[in-house]
């Protein structure tokens, strides 16, 4: 392959794979995986900070059994707005719309408390002003010619009685929109919503006035915006709060979310233009008030908030909208929680506890307590007050001053009315019940009276002492909870639908969406996500210089170094990420790494198959595979030379081949080979041998190379074993086919030593084999078999590697034909455990034999091979022995023998 072909192969991919990413990346499902990659990066990078003063306020399951169906009535809302601004709420959110009006209501507390007290006064007057004139006529201070002028008087007192009882049951049925109203006007900081609609389709008519308020009043001022801003929304129609509400708030803001394309909410519109209005987020208006920003400056890829003293900086995706820096809990676990319930149910204590009192102030209990002010003097001016601050005007500018003092009156009467209830009243209506029961002149009937009067005083005191100790508790818990506290407002029932996905939950209230948009804000802690361009760039620098590394290494090597890359892209992004909060697409440069190691890969693959191809051709006729191998892995192995190993050589051959071979047909010789060969090279390979050659009927192998191997001799002997094992098999089979005039018996010779081995001939023909002294001791000892009557002879170096797996017969020790270190021959019998008892038994006689005739005791050595013919019949070398020591009886060896003998035939 060409250099130049290389360059384009190499250089030229990562930018083909460039154009294709970039068109993958027009497929919704790649930037879907994306998104994902940017999840993971969420989970590991630590957990955003969740602000203090963050407050979500449940209308939940508990809140909605305590009140009844939702929706509610809006009067339930506007008493919790009231109680909300007593606790020092510091700002409230409306995740609630309000778009309609509602029908009106009946003002509860004003027909069970307000109208029996107006009642009670006027014809408690009325009733005193007729009696003060029977008695003047009575007592004959008015004559009573005069008398009918007083009883006009008193008719007309009557008439306007009347009227005005009229006109206060009128009050009862109140206009729930305009209560809702006046509440958000008291509490001051209250935000109600103003949706954006994507089309012109409003859900409920909005007229034009009220359309030209809210861009007038509503939408954000001090606005600086930049041609090159890219907003993301504009609205074709908006559907805001009523007009009684929406006057009377601080403002408002879209509550509109903004989910991915697969289903997950991960950023935010903080403004949105509508016709030439700009309008902000739900809580992104409010903080803009509460955090004093005088200048909104709109510009490209960030939102700039500027105050007098701080400046705060909101990066903005490619599509203009904020990331949204969740939280990773539930949404029950992320930021402060207190339900709705808790509100409804202080309003329904306080109102057992004001009927209570009232039904005590009807029976004079109130007047035995002892207190600066009188707890109905209290009671009474603490609701009036309450009137006053809700009818006190259209504005969200509360009388401050006004709203201060019902706050300290308020306390001041929960704090008369524990004090009323903490026993020293109680004990002084007793005492004056106690002093009238106990007058002797007090008649039956009334002492049974005052005795059912004691009874309700205690049972009064106690209800009424549980009830204020458990406003109290729940109000020290509400002050706790409120003070300060940003509150968001919304339905988190099990019947709503407002519920989305983010990177972190499946479920989670979308309520809890502005939370998380106002605590990004207030921490700071922003997110931002670059341009998908600069990931495409960087994945192109990434893939040329992988290319460059890679195109000259090994395959492991170049998957090593992919995934180094590949791994260190990833690592590289999560850290950017992790500390400046900036993400980098990761797909893009994963992919195109991806795609060049494969393609790169792919070429190479190609490029080397072709060489090995070209390899296996040219040497699998005359090299193994295992040497082939090594050569393909290795092709510098193709020089000449060898390099010195320990190494077993094994030499095999067949026992009167030439005779056998005489009487078969030459096909049939070829046949009768060709098997027995198979048989035993399979033998020699499965135990990852190397088939050096075959001469004729002989087989040259050798053990520990190409492959190393620590157990060569181990293996050598093993082979040699079972070759001998496979031989009675086979010839059990020629001999039943008639292949073979007679059985095929394999003499073999092992040796383990130093021997050189490797490439051997020249650049045009060369063969991978073993030479060496060595290599030359395994081929006499094959041929040796023949003088002891044996079929495997090792030599001790062989013995002592093989270990003690193998059954061995020690033998004679000799000098070979052009070998002239003597070495000790061993037979190799079997593997250990093959062994039976006999020839256990007969191998030690042998050896015992041995013995004495190394100590040159002919005769009893004789006796004792004779002993081991009879374990083991036909064995060769006690025949052998036998007929030695014979000789050596009768004719010794000299003196100075030093017992080696020397073979002179191969």
């Amino acid at each position: 392959m060409s250099r130049k072909f290389e360059f384009r192969n190499y250089y030229l991919t990562p930018l083909v794979i460039a154009v294709i990413t970039c068109s993958l990346f027009l497929f919704p499902g790649l930037r879907g995986a994306d998104r994902r990659i940017y999840d993971t990066f969420l989970h590991i990078k630590p957990a955003v900070k969740e602000e203090s003063s963050l407050l979500l306020l449940d209308i939940d399951d508990l809140a909605i059994a305590q009140v009844g169906t939702w929706p509610w009535s809006r009067s339930v809302i506007a008493d919790g707005l009231v109680l909300l601004k007593e606790f020092e709420t510091d700002t409230v959110v409306f995740d609630i719309e309000y778009v309609d009006p509602s029908p009106r209501g009946v003002d509860s507390r004003y027909l069970e408390q307000e109208i029996p007290r107006r009642f009670r006064e006027e014809f408690g007057e009325l009733n005193e002003n007729i009696n003060a004139l029977f008695e003047a006529i009575l007592q004959g201070y008015i004559p009573l010619e005069e008398a009918e002028e007083y009883i006009y008087d008193l008719t007309d007192i009557s008439s306007t009685v009347r009227d005005e009882l009229l006109q206060s049951v009128r009050h009862v049925a109140r206009d729930n929109d305009e209560y809702l109203g006046r509440a958000f006007s008291l509490f001051g900081n209250a935000w109600a919503t103003v949706n954006m609609l994507p089309d012109e389709v409003e859900l409920v008519k909005v007229g034009d006035e009220l359309k030209s308020y809210v861009k007038e009043e509503i939408s954000l001022k001090n606005l600086a915006v930049r041609e090159d801003y890219r907003h993301p929304y504009s609205a074709m129609a908006i559907q805001p709060t009523i007009y009684p509400v929406i006057s009377r708030a601080a403002g408002a803001g879209f509550p509109n979310v903004v989910v991915d394309e697969d289903g997950v909410r991960r950023r935010i519109d903080l403004v949105a233009l509508y016709q030439d209005s700009w309008f902000g987020q739900l809580v992104f208006s409010p903080l803009v008030s509460s955090l004093g920003i005088t200048t909104i400056r709109l510009q490209k890829g960030r939102i700039v908030l500027e105050a007098p003293e701080q400046s705060i900086t909101i990066p903005l995706d490619r599509d203009g909208r904020m990331l949204i820096n969740w939280p990773p809990k539930k949404f029950n676990d992320s930021f402060r929680h207190l339900s709705y319930n808790k509100l409804v149910v202080h309003d329904r204590i306080e109102s057992q506890i004001v009927r209570n009192l009232q039904i005590m102030e009807q029976a004079g209990y109130l007047d035995f307590h002892r207190s600066e002010a009188p707890l109905a003097d209290l009671l009474h001016y603490t609701q009036q007050l309450k009137e006053e601050l809700l009818s006190a005007g259209g504005s969200a500018s509360p009388d401050e001053a006004q709203a201060a003092e019902y706050r300290e009156l308020r306390a001041l009467l929960f704090a008369t009315c524990a004090d009323f209830t903490g026993g020293e009243t109680e004990a002084l209506i007793l005492e004056e019940i106690d002093r009238i029961l106990a007058s002797p002149d007090l008649e039956d009937e009334l002492r049974d009276e005052y005795t059912a009067v004691r009874k309700e005083v205690s049972a009064s005191f106690e209800a009424l002492g549980a009830d204020v100790r458990e406003l109290t508790a729940l109000r020290e818990e509400l002050q706790t909870e409120l003070a300060g506290s940003f509150v968001i407002i919304g339905h988190t029932g099990i019947s709503t639908t407002d519920i989305g996905v983010n990177p972190f939950e499946k479920e989670y209230m979308n309520v809890g969406t502005h939370a998380a948009v106002a605590n990004t804000i207030l921490q700071g802690e922003f997110l931002d996500e670059l341009h998908t361009g600069w990931s495409l760039l960087a994945a192109v620098l990434l893939t040329l210089i992988l290319s460059m590394v890679i195109r000259t290494l090994s395959p492991l090597q170049s998957i090593i170094v992919s995934l180094v890359f590949i791994l260190g892209t990833l690592g590289g992004g999560l850290l950017l990420f992790l500390f400046s909060g900036v993400y980098l697409p990761m797909l893009g440069p994963l992919i195109m790494l991806s795609l060049s190691f494969l393609t790169i890969s792919g070429i190479k693959f190609l490029k080397t198959e072709g060489e090995k191809s070209f390899l296996r051709n040219a040497f699998s006729r005359y090299l193994s595979a295992d040497v082939i191998k090594q050569i393909i892995d290795n092709p510098d192995r193709l020089n000449l030379g060898g390099e010195k190993k320990e190494l077993t050589a094994v030499f095999t051959d067949i026992k009167g081949f030439s005779t056998i071979s005489e009487q078969l047909d030459p096909t049939d010789l070829v046949k009768l080979l060709n098997q027995y060969l198979t048989t035993m090279s399979d033998t020699i390979l499965d135990l990852k041998g190397t088939i050096d050659k075959y001469e004729g009927d002989a087989i040259i192998a050798f053990f520990g190379a190409p492959i190393e191997q620590f157990d060569h001799s181990y293996r050598a002997c093993l082979s040699a074993v079972r070759m001998k094992r496979m031989e009675r098999e086979l010839n059990q089979r020629f001999m039943e086919d008639g292949m073979s005039p007679s059985p095929l018996l394999t003499r073999v010779g092992i040796n383990t030593g130093e021997m050189v081995v490797g490439n051997m001939g020249t650049l045009q023909k060369m063969d991978y084999t073993i030479m060496g002294n060595s290599v030359n001791l395994a081929a006499r000892l094959e041929g040796v078999n023949k003088q002891y009557g044996t079929w495997i002879l090792m030599s001790e170096q062989t013995r002592e590697a093989a270990g003690d797996s193998f059954a061995a017969r020690q033998l004679d020790r000799v000098r070979v034909v052009g070998i002239h270190q003597p070495v000790r021959l061993y037979e190799l019998i079997d593997e250990t455990e093959h062994l039976d008892s006999n020839t256990r038994e007969g191998l030690d006689t042998f050896h015992a034999a041995l013995e004495l005739f190394e100590e040159r005791e002919w005769e009893e050595a004789e006796k004792l091979f004779r002993a081991a013919t009879k374990l083991l019949p036909e064995d060769g070398p006690s025949g052998f022995y036998i007929e030695r020591c014979r000789k050596f009886v009768s004719t010794p060896p000299a003196e100075n023998w030093d017992g080696v003998f020397n073979l002179t035939l191969k």
